[in-house]
């Protein structure tokens, strides 16, 4: 049986050449591959969130059904959650690495559905979303005018919101949220379409009947509700092309001239990924989320509709966004009036822009660049408050302290008043274990998993607010309070000396050290509108494979599947660039065996000389990205 490492763990694949999409002769093995190549991207949009799986273990002709809880034999290392569920208990899975969103794949878990909210606040969203699906008549380009109409009204309030296609007929609005009760979420988007429709009767519905909806587009709010799911960004869906829930640019929808230049199957994705990067990548940072208003803004003098079938005009220019209430604390999180905190959880991170190079000195700005160690591990603010329980707050705003016990105890020593912004690590091995973090507390403590809180930046003092200093002086003052503090609390290695950083890198890789930070020295700690002053640079393992086959043509090579040179692991590249692809088919020429199907890769021709490569290999698991060929 064919087997895959994926994060340290062995897979067993089976039936890879079971055809799963009978119209395009698509393979199971197939759609393996596409999961392996866009997992990067994919996973930080299920992360923590419960999911349901339309499962299509004998492709999409067979039958068909819908899976929450996890199956039998589901493996011990694939994290599940409880749920609330008015018929009682609950399970789900939750996909949080490349091991796992494997191991569903191969069950025939096609479509992968998640809630608006994360496991850890179930019913406390952190995102609303608006499917617009077309009725008998319309079509996605309907759809478009819809949505480039609710984007002026969300943007009226203070709200921004991304477009993907459904990988169906219609499209997805998403917007991100301060975190809120789901059915607050619900009760606005439902007066959002009701105002929709009022104002383009012609247009848009908002309830179901599908006798209303010939010629419109039903602009669907139910999927708020805190019992509801949605289709997850870069899944596949089980229709009968390998359609994919794609994300696109605002610019891209409006130039579409057809429904087909809406259309993307899982062949063209990694080549688009590798060219936009993952256009859903805001949703996740947290100073996008915005504070929901009571109810939507009233509506203007509504203009007539883009006309479904010719391509709009310019987008209307959104309104400018007001500056949000801070959200309210929740329950658990609010201090009396004995408390010492000048800050009160959950506070706004600042979140770095990736960067493809390492800045010098003088790069972000000119007051001289600290460079600190970047850590595979979660981010948390933590807060010690004295006497009340210290506070562990994730980047998206919630609780982690009851997750991590050993890290809240070395919290609750803390000088009461200090908020230190850091990351929560664990570790095992001689290696930072991301993985560990997504484990139970139980399975930690088996596993003699040790946890720790290396700190970047002090937020504030006791009694004193500390953001709007340099990064340099904060930096003396977080080590200043952290002297005389064991570990488990740490401060992050750092240096104002670009070479020693570069180093350091270097000699941490094995670690998992993932990169560096890099901060303007005189930057305070403001999450918006800052600028690039924060920068974040991951590092890649540029290695030398040897090339085994080429998938495609001979004169049109499409990916090449490779061997590492340590033998580690064998490696499909994401899809050649068209430079790339006659480079490598000048260089196979003549080097080339007959076509051959392979349960792994498919239709591909194996080499018959030695050609080397130089590829860059990054992610869990491990993905592969052509550099050049090697002359030697």
């Amino acid at each position: 049986m064919p087997q895959m490492v994926v994060d340290g763990r062995t897979l067993a694949l089976s039936h890879l050449e079971k055809v799963y999409y009978p119209a395009t002769g698509t393979l199971k093995g197939e759609v393996l591959r596409y999961y392996a190549a866009v997992h990067t991207v994919l996973l930080p949009h299920l992360r923590d969130r419960p999911v349901s799986f339309l499962r299509c273990p004998d492709g999409v002709d067979g039958e068909v059904f819908i899976a929450k809880n996890p199956p039998a034999g589901t493996p011990r290392w694939v994290r599940t959650v409880e749920v609330p569920s008015s018929s009682g208990e609950l399970r789900q899975v939750v996909l949080d690495d490349g091991a796992a969103l494997l191991w569903a794949a191969n069950l025939g878990c096609l479509e992968l559905h998640v809630p608006q909210w994360h496991a850890a606040a179930a019913a406390l969203a952190d995102r609303l979303v608006l499917d617009l699906d077309p009725g008998e008549g319309a079509s996605v380009l309907t759809c478009r005018a819809v949505a480039l109409l609710l984007r002026e009204r969300l943007a009226a309030d203070g709200l921004d919101c991304w477009v993907k296609t459904s990988g169906s007929k219609g499209l997805h609005l998403l917007v991100p949220l301060e975190p809120t009760p789901s059915a607050r979420v619900s009760a606005y988007a439902k007066q959002l379409a009701a105002s929709l429709e009022t104002a383009h009767p012609d247009l848009v519905v908002h309830t179901m009947a599908k006798a209303r909806r010939t010629g419109r587009v039903l602009v669907d709010w139910s999927q708020n509700n805190a019992k509801k799911t949605t289709a997850a960004p870069y899944t596949l869906r089980a229709r009968a092309r390998p359609t994919v829930s794609t994300p696109l640019s605002w610019a891209e929808l409006e130039r579409a001239r057809s429904e087909e230049e809406l259309v993307f199957t899982l062949a063209e994705l990694p080549a688009r990924l590798a060219e936009f990067g993952d256009l859903f990548a805001p949703l996740l940072a947290a100073d996008r989320a915005r504070p929901l208003p009571a109810a939507p803004a009233p509506p203007t003098t509504p203009a007539p509709p883009t006309s479904p079938t010719t391509a709009p005009g310019p987008a209307p220019t959104p309104s400018p966004t007001p500056t949000p209430a801070p959200a309210p604390a929740p329950a658990s999180a609010r201090t009396s009036s004995r408390s010492p905190l000048v800050l009160d959880p959950p506070v706004e991170v600042r979140c770095p822009a990736a960067v493809p190079a390492v800045p010098p000195p003088d790069g972000l700005g000119g007051s001289g660049v600290l460079y600190e160690l970047k850590l595979d591990g979660f981010r948390c603010v933590a807060f010690a408050r004295g006497e009340q329980p210290p506070y562990l707050q994730s980047r998206s705003g919630r609780d982690l302290t009851a997750e991590f016990p050993p890290v809240a105890a070395a919290v609750a020593r803390l000088p009461a008043g200090l908020v230190l912004d850091a990351e929560l690590v664990a570790w095992r091995g001689g290696r930072f274990a991301f993985e560990e973090l997504l484990s139970t507390r139980q399975a930690r403590a088996a596993d003699d998993t040790a946890l720790g809180l290396i700190a970047f930046d002090v937020l504030a003092l006791p009694g004193r607010d500390v953001r709007r200093l340099p990064l340099a002086d904060r930096r003396r003052l977080l080590l200043a309070a952290l002297a005389d503090v064991p570990p488990p609390v740490q401060p992050v290695m750092a240096t104002t000396d670009r070479a020693e950083a570069l180093a350091w890198m270097e000699q941490l890789a094995d670690t998992g050290v993932e990169g560096l930070v890099c901060k303007a020295a005189g930057s305070s700690y403001r999450p918006r509108g800052a600028g690039r002053v924060w920068v974040k640079y991951r590092r890649s393992d540029t290695l030398d494979a040897t090339v085994r086959a080429v998938v495609g043509t001979a004169a049109r090579p499409r990916a090449l599947v490779l061997e590492l040179a340590d033998g580690r692991v064998l490696l499909s590249t994401l899809q050649l660039t068209p430079v790339q692809s006659r480079q490598v088919a000048a260089g196979v020429r003549g080097r080339l065996g007959d076509p051959v199907r392979d349960p792994d890769h498919g239709t591909l021709s194996p080499l018959t000389a030695v050609l080397r490569a130089e590829v860059t290999v990054t992610g869990r698991p491990p993905t592969a990205t052509f550099v050049r060929l090697r002359g030697d």
